[in-house]
């Protein structure tokens, strides 16, 4: 399998176009070692696998489609699940994709996926890109969805990152609401962050189990490493109003992925929610996202 390698003198990258334009690493140099920030992607027993990767993109939309199925102008249009052992279609089938490599240069990458919808997954055609840009300390993403269609169509851009975990690590992040956890999910609206989840100002991770997407997301986000002496952060431009944050029990990582919709934001908006993130472009328009990772030692 392909993988392209970005390289600059503080971070580096491996990208995997034919796997969901998904990462298979992203390091960082201190004391002129090379350090993993991200877990590093391994295959499984059954073969290649994205949701074992660094890092990779979700799009057409975030998160789950409860049922398979959601009304879209009255219309309900129905998808197959797209991972083992979940049984709803989850984070669109961007990362379940083969990506053509259009431009590629030591810190640039570009990545472009023409989906059929006759061809299964998303019932709607589009074109995507992704830029994957290294700059100083930082890994710059850009993300983007086209309509090719004559009709309008619903759509969402995320990124789902896998962070080390650590003993000592520490979250900081704003979220306002609540709109999803998979230990109480909900269908209807979003409630206020309890105390006891909120990680406003910082606060240690530790042993905590989510699988909670969270709203009123301000853009910003950080990953303090006391015990690795370096921190993360997380900026997003104005489409990302989301964050889920994924801690399974027992595992060496977690994951804080910043979206633009709420997971089922498709069947929350139909019902008349407010406030799911939910983006309609119309024929030959585009949604585009920006989000920057950067390391500081």
């Amino acid at each position: 399998m392909e993988e392209i390698i970005l390289q600059n003198d503080n971070i580096k990258i491996g990208v995997m176009p034919e796997l969901g334009a998904s990462l298979s690493f992203f390091r960082y140099t201190q004391n002129n070692e090379e350090r993993d920030i991200l877990r590093p992607y391994e295959d499984t027993p059954k073969g290649p696998d994205s949701n074992n990767a660094s890092m990779f993109p979700m799009v057409p939309f975030c998160g789950r489609i409860r049922g398979g199925d959601f009304v879209y102008f009255g219309i309900t249009r129905k998808m197959q699940k797209n991972q083992n052992g979940i049984a709803d279609p989850i984070h669109g089938d961007g990362w379940k994709s083969v990506w053509k490599v259009e431009n590629a240069s030591a810190t640039k990458l570009t990545l472009s996926l023409a989906h059929n919808k006759e061809e299964g997954g998303f019932p709607f055609s589009y074109n995507a890109e992704i830029v994957y840009e290294l700059m100083d300390n930082a890994l710059n993403v850009t993300m983007s969805v086209f309509n090719p269609g004559a009709l309008p169509m619903p759509c969402g851009l995320g990124i789902h990152p896998f962070f080390v975990k650590t003993r000592e690590v520490e979250l900081d992040f704003v979220a306002d609401t609540v709109w999803s956890n998979e230990a109480d999910p909900i269908f209807d609206k979003p409630y206020d962050t309890p105390m006891t989840w909120r990680f406003d100002g910082g606060r240690p991770l530790k042993n905590a189990v989510f699988d909670t997407c969270f709203g009123g997301f301000n853009g910003k986000a950080s990953i303090l490493y006391p015990d690795l002496g370096v921190s993360v952060s997380i900026t997003t431009d104005e489409q990302f109003k989301h964050i889920v944050l994924y801690s399974p029990r027992g595992k060496d990582f977690f994951c804080l992925e910043p979206t633009s919709n709420a997971s089922n934001a498709f069947n929350l908006a139909a019902n008349g929610v407010i406030g799911t993130g939910m983006k309609s472009i119309g024929p030959s328009q585009r949604m585009t996202g920006k989000m920057t990772i950067a390391i500081n030692g």
